[in-house]
């Protein structure tokens, strides 16, 4: 999971780095004041926001760069996690505008990594004082953290269109800008796209429940895992919704049944990692409450997390006030799952930039520079 987060990351900063100059200078659509005006938040940190030159931006960019690849290599890996998680918060403050549900994911990813071992396996050093069986609090945050997407993505999903209707699916689908190939395929069968909007609805609900179920057969935890592949396959070659079903399926890697990572040692990955033992620990007062304090931080974290969930919910009787909230935002523990939620949006259509020639008296084409206007859909 750690090699495959690292991967898309850099992938994330490739996409990034092709509109650098539109999205993160001062030259682009967010003026560091215009930033500060528009929704900064006193809580919210940014690297990028320090200069608004593209050749600051530009060595931010590379710099994150060579740490993603330092975490992929799994070298000082906590600390590497640390430091990818504060440049990814950077930049995603840099520009809230073009935020989705994947950049909540993955930096909720991140940071969850931070207190998991995921060093300790496929990475530079070949031995390790971690067992392959290994149980934490991070664990339990982490797991709910991949079952919160579609569990709370099912209860958001409160419109008719989900639920006696079934038009969910047909209305995403009818938005030409986010249809592929399959997606207009399966568009010309209303009767199919009925019957699918409910099985997605109630996958979205069932396989959370089964990898959190506590005692549950490995087996019934292995179909929830299946669901959820099999749901974000199912959106990738139906709608571009960029990089979210990637990250998506790389979040269910650390859910793998020990079977299935014996498996791939077993004919892909001969160089396996060399358990040691832990050293015997001298009682420490300062390591203790360290320890002790890691403990509480995750705690708190998961409390953050469940409550920025539920507050989304209709139903939900309570609210967040926002004393409590802007603690959670210096960690950026905002999460919303509402893909297509509450129901489908369903404002489609394509941009005509027309302007207004003084000298010639009538409207131009500003894009394409004609001299004419035209409104016809183009191809």
């Amino acid at each position: 999971m750690r090699i495959g987060v690292a991967i898309i990351l850099l992938v994330d900063l490739f996409v990034r780095s092709l509109s650098i100059n539109a999205f993160f200078t001062d030259e682009g659509l967010l003026h560091l004041e215009t930033l500060k005006l528009y929704n900064w938040n006193q809580f919210y940190f940014s690297y990028h926001a320090l200069n608004g030159e593209l050749w600051f931006q530009i060595l931010l960019f590379i710099i994150n760069a060579l740490c993603v690849i330092l975490l992929l290599l799994g070298y000082r890996t906590r600390l590497f996690t640390f430091i990818c998680w504060t440049f990814l918060v950077s930049i995603q403050n840099r520009n809230p505008l073009i935020a989705q549900s994947g950049d909540d994911l993955l930096r909720l990813l991140l940071l969850w990594g931070m207190f998991l071992p995921w060093g300790e396996r496929y990475s530079i050093s070949k031995t390790s004082t971690v067992k392959t069986h290994y149980f934490s609090l991070a664990n339990i945050g982490y797991v709910l953290l991949v079952a919160s997407v579609c569990f709370f993505s099912a209860l958001l999903k409160t419109s008719s269109e989900w639920h006696s209707e079934g038009t969910a699916l047909y209305y995403a689908l009818s938005i030409d800008q986010l249809r592929l190939p399959f997606g207009s395929l399966i568009y010309e069968y209303p009767q199919l796209l009925k019957i699918l909007t409910h099985l997605i609805f109630y996958l979205e609900l069932i396989a959370p429940i089964l990898l959190v179920m506590p005692f549950v057969s490995r087996k019934v935890r292995t179909v929830g895992i299946i669901m959820y592949v099999l749901l974000f396959l199912g959106i990738s070659i139906s709608l571009y919704v960029g990089l979210f079903y990637i990250i998506g399926i790389v979040s269910i890697i650390g859910l793998l049944p020990s079977s299935a990572i014996n498996y791939f040692e077993k004919h892909f990955y001969k160089n396996k990692t060399l358990f040691i033992g832990r050293a015997h620990r001298v009682k420490n007062n300062l390591l203790e409450g360290l320890y002790f304090g890691r403990s509480l931080l995750v705690v708190v974290i998961m409390g953050f997390c469940l409550l920025f969930n539920l507050t989304m919910v209709q139903k939900f009787p309570f609210e967040m006030l926002p004393e409590i909230s802007k603690y959670g935002s210096i960690l950026r523990l905002e999460q919303n799952w509402g893909m297509f939620s509450p129901s489908v949006f369903k404002d489609d259509g394509y941009y005509v930039f027309s302007g207004y020639s003084i000298s010639q008296q009538k409207f131009i084409d500003a894009k394409h520079n004609v001299d004419s206007v035209s409104f016809a859909k183009p191809k």
